[in-house]
């Protein structure tokens, strides 16, 4: 999926991150997390466990800003929370929140890493890189594109796994 991102967003960068995304902060700590519950919390690697309210009632871009997971990034749509250790992002107008989110999948966060022990990224630095953003009519068809993409992929991967685990079946029923 990055090789096709990088694909159609490997133009000359005319445009600051800062300048299309906002970034918001979480102060959710894991160990407020709940095991059960409605909504869902999302932390470094996926969802971490769930909340009874929702912190964020919209789509956005999820990326870890702190960890041994620095730098990696999660769409998350509909209402839920994030831990402290991410930040959400949000489009401002004119931009396609999923276009910036597969800009941001092939994203080098390396340069932008501080600490030694811990690892950190800051959006005040990172928001200053320029990354390519066409009109935003290209950019909902670039999205939407590699959107169909990535359902096809889950989708076969979804049918291997079936595969897998009637294999798995079938060799147990025969040696039994």
């Amino acid at each position: 999926m990055k090789g096709l991102a990088e694909n159609f967003t490997a133009f000359t960068p005319n445009t600051k991150i800062a300048d299309c995304l906002s970034c918001h902060s979480s102060v959710l700590l894991e160990n407020q997390v709940k095991s059960e519950g409605y909504y869902k919390v999302y932390g470094a690697n996926g969802i971490c466990g769930y909340s009874d309210s929702p912190a964020i009632l919209e789509d956005a871009i999820l990326i870890v800003k702190d960890g041994s997971g620095v730098g990696n990034v999660s769409y998350a749509s509909g209402e839920y929370s994030v831990i402290g250790t991410s930040n959400y992002l949000t489009a401002k107008s004119g931009y396609s929140l999923k276009y910036l989110y597969y800009c941001l999948m092939i994203f080098n966060f390396v340069p932008y890493r501080t600490g030694m022990a811990i690892p950190h990224i800051y959006f005040k630095d990172y928001g200053k890189a320029l990354i390519y953003c066409p009109s935003l009519d290209k950019q909902v068809q670039i999205a939407t594109l590699l959107s169909m993409i990535e359902c096809k992929i889950e989708a076969e991967k979804a049918i291997t796994d079936s595969y897998q685990q009637q294999k798995r079946f079938l060799l147990q029923s025969m040696f039994i």
